[in-house]
């Protein structure tokens, strides 16, 4: 009987948006002959408990890889800060000859190197024992400068997240994001106020923003906008499968895992560039202003059609990278 591998995610386990749950999908799924075992390096809520939780999150780290280290070290980064922390990681498992995946999810790495850190970027991802995963060929591509002929491995879709015979809602439209101005809620906001002079029906169903959050408070008492806040599982699925579309009117994007998720359940997706150049099969908006995404809406002839990249093959090409 062959021995059981073991592979340590590292990044914002218990966070929410869409890294968190690529690392709970990958997780609970390991490819065949794997376990694997989570390592939570950030948190919600202040710098100081941002900052605590690193603390924490390196000391437990250095423990296990002087006691009983993992057989490999599997490192979710984002830009900014998060790349600063996981540089250390990867530091970190190599010293101890522990083999390193770096998996890039941020819609502004790019970015980030021009502005600096490329060739700090370069010089981690070059070192030997540590492989590259980008999520598209355009993130492969537009990366390749500073990490090198990296790996296409696309998200993984939950296969809890599917169509499930619910009547859509004509009138129902959906924007899912964490608070970030990057998300572009309030653009979403705007055009369904503006698109509603022509169909007064229309609603916009909001989560990851409440109804205290300052850009829905103002439409608090006009119930058609509905902020519900970070919502369950549960309840996303039914909001991916009794809405009429998605708005994802991003500045920036890797590949989201809602809109991926929105095609899992037939729910047509009305995505910005940034999004239609990641993930296909987006009805494109090529602003990003008032007018051209109502008028997006109120146009949008919309077809559902499901798209889903089953999970099972997502581990056999786990298993395959993790084996080189």
């Amino acid at each position: 009987m062959s021995e059981v591998m073991t592979v340590l995610h590292v990044g914002p386990v218990n966070t929410k948006g869409g890294i968190a749950s690529v690392i709970r999908l990958l997780s609970e799924n390991p490819p065949d002959g794997w376990n694997a075992e989570t390592l939570a390096t950030h948190v919600e809520g202040s710098n100081l408990a941002k900052l605590l939780c690193w603390r924490k999150a390196r000391k437990a780290l250095i423990r296990r890889l002087k006691s009983n280290p993992p057989d490999l070290v599997h490192i979710h980064t984002a830009s900014d800060y998060s790349w600063w922390r996981k540089k250390r990681v990867a530091l970190l498992a190599r010293k101890v000859g522990v083999k390193v995946v770096i998996h890039i999810h941020s819609g502004r790495f790019d970015e980030f190197c021009r502005m600096g850190a490329g060739n700090e970027v370069k010089r981690i991802c070059s070192m030997d024992g540590i492989g590259v995963v980008t999520l598209s060929q355009v993130w492969h591509d537009r990366l390749e400068e500073w990490v090198g002929d990296s790996t296409i491995m696309h998200n993984p879709v939950d296969p809890d997240v599917r169509m499930e015979g619910v009547e859509r809602k004509k009138n129902q439209i959906l924007f899912m994001g964490r608070d970030d101005p990057i998300k572009n809620a309030g653009l979403a906001i705007k055009a369904v106020e503006m698109a509603r002079k022509t169909n007064p029906e229309l609603q916009l169903m909001m989560t990851g923003i409440d109804s205290s959050h300052a850009l829905a408070a103002p439409y608090s008492s006009q119930g058609w906008l509905n902020a519900l806040g970070w919502v369950s599982e549960e309840e996303k699925r039914l909001l991916l499968n009794e809405s009429a579309m998605l708005l994802v009117p991003s500045q920036f994007e890797c590949q989201p895992m809602v809109v991926l998720e929105a095609q899992a359940c037939g729910l047509p997706v009305l995505g910005s560039a940034a999004v239609a150049e990641v993930v296909s099969n987006v009805n494109i908006v090529e602003s990003l202003n008032i007018d051209g995404w109502s008028n997006a809406i109120k146009s949008a002839e919309f077809n559902e059609q499901v798209i889903e990249k089953p999970l099972n093959v997502m581990q056999d090409e786990w298993l395959k990278f993790y084996s080189t």
